[in-house]
């Protein structure tokens, strides 16, 4: 296809999706939402803050149909087009410019949710306030001492506030609404932790609490991941050799940035890096609002037709979150959760008086198990007594931590514990190749269960692009912190095969975060 003529094809793609979207929000009286508005979606009901200052329930409903499933494909085909689009309009130097500088961006993110840059312009409302104002709530609340209104601030340049900040407002990240005064919009308002600006100065440890995860996951992403990334060229590269012997290649990426021997969650567990663990396990409360299917859908599996008492062992389960959202509207399953002694010893009290009734009852017990040993030859299961083989091992956002050998025998195990009904389900990314002719398998899936994809698209659309990039860059911090990656349909078949388990259905979730749920049965 001609150039100008693919130009016009995309153009073309855009204005169609473009309609769609406006269709779905006229027929339901709403606007999409505008990205000069911000929506503060972290303010709990009941916090100090105005009243004002807290999404409209028109507000939360023009975001949520966002996830409406005409709406979002519409979305991906234009942010696909758009990309593309400019992709090729745009002069190469400049693409090189932009492209080897995208570290300036994430070191900006990285300082506008530490220095609690999006609760101070919540405070000073849409006309914003002038960088030398900013600057003075930033040492309020990092140093706890007023600074009068006017007085100079000790330790920090408003000047150099105003340029990293407008370096943002070039990426749409906020407004620039007169010279070095400026204003939250929906982009910036995701970092608003939704605390009032007395709680960060006073308990600044608790930032994170009752968030939706993306404050907290801006700072992991901006701090051990972005120092590691960038050690990822010396790490792929060939080792030079020094004298006669050359040191052994480190495990990732991190253990080069942080000169350490420790995996990146034992690193994490030091008592010094207390509040790392903390923003980690925050940020990652952002997979639950991706808007993929929930485990309990029966269109995932038939629990609805498994028999009363049906054992499900959620392996490396964490404090039992999945197994929870499972046991609720399936009362008539067990559910063993899985995972290492130290975090089996904690999970009940995690959940203080939540869903006590589970757990007194055991319907959802908790069982010490590394899923690199062997698994029990019976399983212990509160009410159902001693069980063989459970009905389902449910493996959930597991292997995309480890390498494939290590993937290879945490399946092993479980295969040689199933009956010959055992059922395995993972959940898990599956990436899909980005070209015209997929590499998806053509055997070892059962016929009649072929596998949904991301449908398949005419030049110059053949790579979907920034519309899949979220579901690539989590394949590269996998690689980064752990040596281990998201993968294709084509490598979990591999790695399910050779651990003795063959697909028999998939259900994936389109752009752009490829949530896939595999089932498998023994081979």
């Amino acid at each position: 296809m001609a150039t100008l003529a693919a130009l016009r094809s995309l153009h073309s793609t855009i204005g169609a999706a473009l309609s769609e979207i406006e269709q779905v929000y006229n027929s339901q009286g709403l606007d999409y939402p505008s990205l000069d508005v911000p929506s503060y979606q972290n303010i709990p009901a009941d916090s100090p803050l105005p009243a004002e200052l807290k999404p409209t329930e028109k507000q939360l409903e023009q975001e949520r149909l966002t996830t409406d499933p005409a709406v979002a494909n519409a979305i991906n085909l234009a942010v696909a087009a758009g990309g593309r689009l400019l992709a090729t309009l745009q002069q190469p130097l400049i693409s090189v410019l932009e492209t080897s500088h995208l570290g300036h961006i994430a070191a900006a993110l990285s300082f506008l949710e530490a220095s609690n840059v999006a609760e101070i312009l919540r405070d000073a409302g849409p006309d914003g306030l002038h960088a030398k104002d900013i600057a003075r709530k930033i040492e309020e609340i990092h140093l706890g001492k007023e600074v009068a209104p006017g007085s100079p601030t000790e330790q920090i340049e408003p000047a150099k506030i105003s340029h990293v900040l407008r370096l943002l407002a070039t990426q749409h990240w906020l407004r620039e609404v007169k010279p070095d005064v400026f204003a939250n919009n929906r982009l910036s308002s995701l970092l608003d932790s939704g605390k009032t600006l007395d709680q960060l100065r006073t308990t600044p440890e608790k930032k994170y609490d009752g968030t939706n995860g993306f404050p907290a996951f801006i700072g992991f992403s901006t701090s051990e991941l972005f120092r590691s990334v960038t050690y990822l060229r010396d790490w792929l590269l060939p080792a030079s050799p020094s004298g006669s012997q050359s040191k052994p290649k480190p495990e990732t990426p991190f253990h080069l940035a942080y000169n350490t021997e420790e995996g990146y969650y034992g690193w994490l567990e030091r008592p010094e890096n207390a509040s790392r663990l903390a923003q980690v396990g925050s940020g990652m409360a952002i997979a639950r609002a991706s808007g993929r299917k929930s485990i309990a859908d029966t269109s995932v599996f038939p629990w609805d037709k498994l028999a009363k008492d049906s054992v499900v062992v959620d392996v490396g389960g964490g404090i039992g979150s999945v197994s929870v959202q499972l046991a609720e509207p399936h009362p008539h399953l067990r559910l063993v959760v899985q995972d290492r002694a130290q975090t089996v010893a904690i999970a009940p009290k995690m959940w203080g008086d939540a869903h006590k009734d589970l757990f007194d009852s055991g319907r959802v017990s908790f069982q010490a198990q590394d899923f690199f040993e062997p698994q029990p030859q019976a399983l212990q299961v509160p009410g159902a007594g001693a069980v063989a083989h459970p009905a389902v091992y449910l493996v959930t956002r597991v292997l995309h931590n480890w390498p494939d050998a290590d993937c290879v025998k945490i399946l092993a195990n479980l295969r040689a514990a199933a009956g010959p009904d055992t059922k395995l389900i993972i959940h898990d990314m599956i990436l899909q190749p980005l070209c015209a002719e997929s590499a998806e398998p053509t055997s070892g899936i059962t016929a009649d269960n072929k596998p949904t994809s991301v449908p398949s698209l005419q030049a110059p659309l053949e790579n979907w692009g920034k519309a899949v990039a979220p579901g690539h860059l989590a394949d590269i911090t996998m690689l980064t912190l752990m040596n281990a990656r998201e993968r294709t349909l084509e490598e979990l078949r591999e790695l399910t095969l050779a651990a003795g388990w063959r697909i028999t259905d998939v259900d994936r979730s389109p752009p752009p975060l490829p949530w896939g749920y595999i089932v498998a049965v023994p081979v």
